[in-house]
């Protein structure tokens, strides 16, 4: 599928653009709602709700995917095929109780044809549990692994993220490659920093490393100090970081950098330590971190998109941006092929058997359990011709696999990564 900035961007009418701004970039107002009816111009609707943390301590990773998304259809018209795409935006405030309270509400009062989201890994097991219950269509842009593996179902369809581990398996064998033989780490004290840090101990440890020290701090920790004074009388070869993104992850950079410790000893980050918005806040402190991540700003595959996300937005784009996006290149491009509307499982199957080679992600493929198989990177944090800073490709790993180089049948018997089972 070659990538949709590469098309000629559609003519829209008048009427057409005046759908699209209440539709689209308005993301048709809460309780406006076609129930799919015909449309006597192109066919049938196709209703997608988006659920995105717009406020909440999440809000910046919801602004950047709802971006992504209406980004897509402001380009290229809102319909596919036979098909006039209609969006509604809910807003999951951060929080669990309320994504499946948004989720109801778009099941029973919208009757969207598919759901794309929630980002949060708490949120998205739990709406994924509701939807497979409603028989409707889920198309995640979350990390939880077991979304596609010990829970993966027909119905859901992971795009917007890779699984939490496999986005720093590459990171431990880069590690090694590099020839570090031990490390220490520094993991958020929840799903995502478990299965980030599993990920790279397992991946290091199997390549011939040891990990020595194992350090977990709480999810909502405002001051990391004591943990990196805690990393400063460690004596290893690197030390592996697993934050969530939040304000963790510019603490870290800034304690680390006032202690010294960027100094003394290499530091590898997964991918939400060196965000754009964490770039932002802290700045030159984090010039020349590495890190691991399935997107790059400076990527071959992702120049395009970036440069019509920073035209459109003024700023270079995230992760979750650049997964709603190409998430709506997958729907657009399924429903364009199709003779009658795609629900449920069909869906999920049209889009993982289709073309999705060519994408802002680079060439990727679909697992039998509806998970990514992709390219990952090794990035570092340098500044641009014009003064921004971004995550450089330092070396690239293609076809990563959420189960690593490990038999899938024999890496499901182990227990999900947690503090108890690390990988180690």
């Amino acid at each position: 599928m070659q990538s949709s900035i590469r098309r000629r961007r559609r003519l829209v009418s008048v009427a057409t653009a005046a759908a699209v701004a209440l539709v689209i970039a308005g993301c048709a107002p809460a309780g406006s709602s076609s129930n799919n009816e015909q449309d006597p111009a192109t066919g049938q609707t196709f209703k997608v709700g988006v659920l995105a943390s717009l406020t909440g301590f999440a809000s910046a990773l919801g602004v950047d995917l709802e971006r992504g998304w209406n980004l897509y259809w402001e380009e290229n018209g809102n319909t596919a095929g036979n098909f006039t795409v209609e969006t509604v935006v809910e807003d999951d405030a951060s929080s669990v109780d309320t994504a499946i309270s948004k989720t109801t509400r778009l099941v029973n009062d919208e009757q969207v044809d598919v759901v794309v989201g929630p980002v949060l890994a708490s949120q998205a097991l739990a709406v994924a549990d509701f939807l497979e219950q409603e028989g409707v269509a889920n198309i995640s842009q979350s990390s939880a692994d077991d979304l596609t593996q010990r829970e993966s179902s027909p119905l859901l369809l992971r795009v917007g993220a890779y699984g939490g581990s496999q986005a720093t398996f590459p990171g431990g064998q880069w590690a090694y490659e590099e020839g570090h033989r031990t490390a220490a780490t520094l993991c958020a004290d929840y799903g995502f920093g478990w299965e980030g840090c599993g990920g790279f101990v397992t991946a290091f440890t199997e390549a011939g490393g040891a990990v020595t020290d194992q350090l977990w701090y709480p999810a909502d920790a405002s001051d990391l100090s004591s943990y990196v004074t805690q990393l400063m009388n460690m004596d290893v070869d690197l030390i592996f970081v697993a934050n969530s993104g939040g304000t963790d992850s510019s603490n870290f950079l800034r304690s680390a950098a006032d202690f010294g410790l960027l100094d003394r000893t290499p530091v590898l980050s997964n991918c939400c330590t060196t965000d754009q918005a964490i770039l932002e806040d802290v700045g030159d402190i984090a010039l020349g971190i590495n890190s691991v991540s399935f997107f790059a700003e400076s990527a071959p595959q992702a120049e395009e998109f970036v440069a019509l996300y920073e035209e459109r937005y003024g700023v270079i784009p995230s992760s979750y941006a650049l997964g709603a996006y190409a998430t709506a290149e997958l729907i657009a491009t399924a429903l364009a092929s199709a003779d009658s509307k795609l629900e449920g499982e069909e869906l999920i199957a049209a889009i993982t058997a289709g073309d999705v080679t060519g994408t802002p992600w680079g060439d990727i493929s679909f697992d039998e359990y509806n998970n990514i198989t992709g390219p990952i990177m090794i990035r570092t944090v340098e500044e641009r011709a014009d003064g921004k800073l971004w995550n450089a490709v330092v070396k690239q790993y293609d076809d990563v696999s959420q189960f690593w180089h490990f038999d899938p049948k024999e890496f499901l018997k182990n227990p999900p990564y947690s503090p108890t089972y690390t990988g180690r």
